[in-house]
Order: C-alpha cells, then sequence, then structure tokens
C-alpha cells in the first residue's frame, strides 16, 4: 500500500536525524458503549486505538495511529427484526501542535492530517439472506485535539476528540467523529 510506504519515508527520516532529541509516546486507547431500549432494541460500539508518537522541536509531533471499530444495532417490530453491523480500520497520520508546555499538569493538543479507511456493513433482516453494502474505501482528511493529563514523568491520560471526512461507497463523504480515552506512555 502506498499509505506504508509514505509512512516508512517518514519514519525513517526522524530515525536517520540524530541531532534532534526524539521523545517517543505510545498510547492504548478503548471505548465500549452501549444503549438498550428493549430486550429486542439496542445499539452497541466498540472501538480499539493504538498510537505512536515521536516529538521534535518540543511542541510538535508525528503521530500515526490505527483504530479498529465494530457497531451493531438491532430494531424489532412485530414483524421483522433487522440487525446492521459495521466495521471500520483507520490507519491515520497527523501532525500534532502542543498548546502548552510539556512541564504543565493538563496539556491540550490540536492536530490534522490524513486517514486511510476502510468500512463495511452487513445487514441482515431475520428469515432472510444477508445483504452487504460496498465496501468504502479511501483517503480522508483527518481532525482533532485533546487533553493530556499528567500522571507521571513518563505516564497519561490522554482523552482525545477526532473527526475524519469519510469516503462512501456512493462518491459521498461523511463526518465521522469519536471520542477516546486512553493511557499514554513515554519511552
Amino acid at each position: 500500500m502506498v499509505y506504508y510506504r509514505y509512512l516508512f519515508t517518514i519514519l525513517s527520516f526522524f530515525i536517520a536525524v540524530k541531532s534532534w532529541a526524539l521523545v517517543t509516546e505510545v498510547g492504548l486507547a478503548y471505548a465500549y458503549s452501549k444503549k438498550t431500549f428493549n430486550a429486542s432494541n439496542f445499539y452497541q460500539t466498540d472501538s480499539k486505538s493504538g498510537s505512536v508518537s515521536f516529538y521534535f522541536f518540543e511542541k510538535w509531533a508525528l503521530e500515526t495511529s490505527y483504530t479498529d471499530s465494530f457497531y451493531e444495532s438491532q430494531e424489532s417490530d412485530s414483524n421483522s427484526t433487522r440487525t446492521v453491523q459495521q466495521s471500520s480500520q483507520i490507519s491515520n497520520g497527523s501532525i500534532i501542535y502542543m498548546m502548552l508546555d510539556k512541564k504543565n499538569m493538563v496539556q491540550p493538543y490540536l492536530k490534522g492530517g490524513v486517514a486511510y479507511i476502510t468500512k463495511k456493513q452487513v445487514i441482515k433482516y431475520l428469515n432472510a439472506s444477508a445483504i452487504e453494502t460496498p465496501t468504502s474505501v479511501g483517503w480522508a482528511p483527518s481532525y482533532g485535539g485533546g487533553l493530556k493529563f499528567v500522571l507521571s514523568e513518563r505516564f497519561s491520560i490522554k482523552l482525545s476528540y477526532d473527526v475524519w471526512r469519510t469516503p462512501l461507497s456512493d462518491n459521498t463523504s461523511s463526518d465521522d467523529t469519536s471520542f477516546r480515552a486512553g493511557l499514554s506512555w513515554y519511552l
């Protein structure tokens, strides 16, 4: 994939430049939500993310991340049951700007970049065949912001809000959003 070649080139550049004192941050985030209206009507989401950030010039970082998410909803009435399952994989590369010094206990940041998104959706009706919508695949701009709460010299709690302009199978696009909470570790 072109994205991996692009990512490899950027990472090689940062590794090769030894005069910069790069700080590396590894982050993990998980989100789960389930809303139940009654025994046969609900929706739930599940999302796992991992990220690696390389800090340079004190307030700037290059972040690469991967998110795997799953959504399921079920709607029933007296005549039928409809279940929708959607999975998404998002590979993202962003530039981060830290708005305050790293010595502050709360560190707000802004970010912007590009993402490669794959979306699959399956719709199932009770006693009928499953319908698969065409897979949506493509590049999309991404942006967001967040807060890091410093716990120690090595660990932080990270909250973020991200937005992707996601390409859809019918050649339109939509804004997909995510709120994440996780733990980050400075190497």
